[in-house]
C-alpha cells in the first residue's frame, strides 16, 4: 500500500495511517479528477489495505471450522454470551452500511447484522447469502438474482428484490454518496448517477423475489464487489421510520441484531429469531468492548488472559509474551495461507532505478528468509511473487516464481547496469517515517543493511520526515525513489494485479512510473512490457473463463517481475488466541482473527467440557 513499512504490531494502525494518506493523496495528485474517480479509487485501493487485518500454536488452514466432538456430543452452554474486543484502529465506528468507510474492522463486523445477495467466506471467495441461485447473460454484462424462499429481516418484515433497489440507491445518493460506492462503479449508468446528472442505473427489482443488475462491461471480479458490506439490504420501512436511527430497529438480515450501541464504548448483539440460516443454538448474546488506541492490542490481551474475552490478536509486539506462555501458546493460531504481500518498490524514473538491471539487482540482493524469520520474527513467510498465496485456494491461481536470493547474481545484474565502480551509483535513500515506532524504525534499518552489504552499496536510511513529509516530497517530485508497499487481495481473482501495477493506476503514474513510454534497455523492454501488462491485465479483468482468465494474469505477472516493478519480500502471517471453549468459527486470510460471522456453527461449550 502507499506508505512506508509499519511493524505488524501496528498493522491496523497502518490501516488507519494509509487511508488518511489516501485520502491526501488523492486530493494532491488528482485534482482534475472527476468526483466519481475520486470515489471509485479511494474505495477500490484502500480495499487493498482495508480487507480484514484482525489479527486467532499450530498453524490451521484458512476457514477451516475447528468444531470439537465434544460439541456435538451435548457439551455445549445454553444461552451464552461471550466478550469480543473490538478495535476500529482510530476510525469512528458507525453501523450504518451505506456510510460506513472501506476499512477491515467493519468488514467483518458487518455480516453478523447486515445481508446482501453474495458473501464473503473466510477465504475470500464469494457464496451466496440472500440469493438462493443467480445467472449471468451470455454476454457477462446481466446477473439476475433469485432470493431465497420467505426471507425477514430480523423485526419481522418481508425481504423484497425491491428492497434491494431501494437500498442501493441509497447507498449511491449523490446527496451522501457512500464511501464504498466504488464497489457499485461497475454498474451501467453509475457515474451521471452519482454525479446528479441521471436517475437511471442498472438496478432491477423484476419481481417480489427476482432481482437484475446490469453492468457497463463485463467484469470477471464483479461478484466480489457485490460481497462486499455497501450492497447490503435494509429495510426501507425502518428507514422511513427510523431515519439515521434505524442500526437498532431490526433492519437487517443478519444472523445477530444489534441490542445496544455506544461508539465510544461497546457494542451488543442478539440473535435474530428470524435469519434464514438459523443462528448458534449455544451463544445468545455478543458483547463487542471498543478498544482504541496506542495499548488497544494489550488491553485486548489482558482481557483475554483474564478470561474476560474470547479471543485477542498477537500482533509482532506481543508475540514473545504469548509464546513465552504456556497457555497462550497452546491457544495460538496462526492462519495460513496469507491474503496480503509485502514488497520493496523503486522507481523507474528516479536514477539509479530507471536501470531495470539495478531494481533486477535490489530484488535479488534481499535474504527473504532472514527478513521474514529474523527481522520479522516468523510474522512473515518468505516470497518472490507478487500475488498473494491466498489466490491459490479462491482463484486457483499459480503465481509464477520471481527473481530469488542470490548475491552473486544481484551484483553482476549492477556491474552489467554499468555500475561495477559502485562509487558512481547515484545516491540512494530509503525514507521511512519518523512517526513509526522504533521497533519498526530498526526493522527498516536492518533491511537497508542487508542491502549495502549483499550489493557492497551504501543506501542512506531517512527517518528524520512525517509521513506527511514524505508524501510531500513524493507529490513534488513525481515519485518516491525506495520505499515498502503492502498489498491485499480484495476480489476472488488475481485482480490485485490491475489496480496496484497498471500504468493507469494511481498507485503507479506519480508513484513508480511504469509505464509505456520506456525505453528499451539492452534484452530488456520495460516500455513494451509495461504496455502488454496492460492488455493482457485488462483482458484479464473481463474473461469469464477462468483458465483463460489466470493464463493472462499469469503472463502479465511474469512481466512484472521480470522488471522487478515490485520486489516481493513476504506475506504476512496473522496470529490470534482464542478460547478452546470457542468452536466451530471459521477465521481466514480474508477475516483474521474474527470469524466472518458467528453464524449456526458455532458452539461454546462448558468451561468444564472445554477444560477436559
Amino acid at each position: 500500500m502507499p506508505d512506508q513499512p509499519r511493524a505488524a504490531r501496528h498493522a491496523n494502525d497502518d490501516d488507519r495511517r494509509q487511508l488518511d494518506h489516501l485520502r491526501r493523496t488523492l486530493a494532491a495528485n488528482c485534482p482534475s479528477a472527476t468526483r466519481r474517480e475520486v470515489i471509485r479509487w479511494s474505495a477500490i485501493t484502500a480495499g487493498a489495505v482495508a480487507t480484514a487485518r484482525l489479527g486467532t500454536g499450530a498453524a490451521v488452514a484458512a476457514g477451516t471450522p475447528r468444531v470439537s466432538a465434544s460439541a456435538q456430543d451435548g457439551e455445549a452452554d445454553t444461552d451464552a454470551e461471550i466478550v469480543v474486543p473490538f478495535n476500529p484502529y482510530g476510525e469512528q465506528v458507525t453501523l450504518d452500511p451505506h456510510r460506513a468507510t472501506n476499512w477491515g474492522p467493519f468488514w467483518v463486523l458487518f455480516p453478523n447484522v447486515w445481508g446482501g445477495l453474495m458473501r464473503y467466506t473466510e477465504t475470500g471467495a464469494v457464496t451466496e447469502d440472500l440469493a438462493e441461485s443467480y445467472e449471468v447473460s451470455e454476454d457477462g454484462l446481466t446477473y439476475t438474482f433469485t432470493l431465497r424462499p420467505d426471507l425477514l429481516y430480523a423485526n419481522g418484515n418481508p425481504v423484497l428484490a425491491e428492497h434491494f433497489v431501494a437500498s442501493w440507491r441509497r447507498a449511491l445518493d449523490p446527496n451522501e454518496t457512500s464511501p464504498m460506492a466504488s464497489f457499485m462503479s461497475l454498474v451501467e449508468g453509475y457515474g451521471p448517477f452519482i454525479d446528479g446528472e441521471s436517475d437511471e442505473i442498472g438496478f432491477e427489482a423484476i419481481d417480489d423475489v427476482t432481482v437484475a443488475i446490469t453492468l457497463a462491461e463485463p467484469y470477471s471480479y464483479f461478484l466480489s464487489y457485490l460481497a462486499a458490506f455497501v450492497w447490503s439490504v435494509v429495510d426501507p420501512a425502518v428507514i422511513e421510520a427510523e431515519g439515521d436511527n434505524f442500526v437498532l430497529a431490526d433492519a437487517g438480515t443478519g444472523p445477530w441484531r444489534v441490542t445496544a450501541f455506544d461508539p465510544a464504548e461497546s457494542i451488543t448483539m442478539e440473535r435474530n429469531e428470524n435469519h434464514w440460516e438459523g443462528t448458534p443454538a449455544s451463544l445468545a448474546q455478543i458483547t463487542w468492548p471498543i478498544v482504541t488506541g496506542p495499548e488497544a492490542d494489550q488491553t485486548a490481551l489482558d482481557l483475554y488472559r483474564d478470561e474476560d474475552a474470547a479471543s485477542a490478536d498477537v500482533p509482532i509486539s506481543l508475540l514473545e509474551e504469548v509464546t513465552g506462555d504456556e497457555t497462550l501458546s497452546a491457544e495460538l493460531v496462526r492462519i495460513e495461507p496469507s491474503g496480503s504481500t509485502r514488497s520493496l518498490a523503486m522507481d523507474f524514473t528516479k536514477e539509479p532505478f530507471d536501470n531495470v538491471g539495478v531494481r533486477r539487482a535490489f530484488a535479488q540482493a534481499i535474504d527473504r528468509d532472514r527478513w521474514a524469520n529474523e527481522i520479522y520474527q516468523g510474522t512473515y513467510v518468505p516470497t518472490t511473487a507478487f500475488t498473494p498465496p491466498s489466490l491459490a485456494t479462491v482463484a486457483n491461481y499459480e503465481a509464477p516464481e520471481g527473481l530469488a536470493f542470490d548475491v552473486d547474481a544481484a551484483r553482476a545484474e549492477l556491474d552489467a547496469a554499468g555500475f561495477e565502480d559502485r562509487s558512481t551509483l547515484p545516491a540512494i535513500t530509503f525514507y521511512q517515517s519518523a512517526d513509526e515506532p522504533a521497533e519498526e524504525l530498526e526493522r527498516g534499518a536492518a533491511l537497508v543493511e542487508m542491502l549495502n552489504e549483499n550489493l557492497e552499496i551504501s543506501i542512506s536510511h531517512d527517518t528524520s520526515r512525517t509521513q506527511s513529509q514524505i508524501d510531500d516530497l513524493r507529490r513534488d517530485e513525481g515519485g518516491i525513489q525506495l520505499t515498502s508497499m503492502w498489498w491485499w487481495v480484495v476480489t476472488d481473482t488475481p485482480h490485485l494485479l490491475s489496480y496496484a501495477l497498471r500504468t493507469d493506476s494511481p498507485y503507479m503514474a506519480g508513484w513508480f512510473n511504469w509505464n509505456a513510454d520506456l525505453e528499451d534497455q539492452g534484452d530488456f523492454t520495460p516500455g513494451a512490457d509495461a504496455a502488454e501488462f496492460d492488455e493482457l491485465t485488462a483482458q484479464a479483468d473481463r474473461e469469464l473463463d477462468e483458465s483463460a482468465r489466470n493464463e493472462a494474469y499469469r503472463a502479465a505477472e511474469e512481466l512484472a517481475l521480470r522488471n522487478a516493478v515490485y520486489a516481493p519480500l513476504g506475506n504476512w502471517v496473522q496470529m490470534f488466541v482464542q478460547k478452546p471453549w470457542l468452536t466451530g468459527t471459521k477465521q481466514g486470510p480474508w477475516t483474521g482473527r474474527l470469524p466472518i460471522r458467528f453464524d449456526s456453527e458455532v458452539v461454546v461449550l462448558r468451561r468444564d467440557a472445554a477444560l477436559g
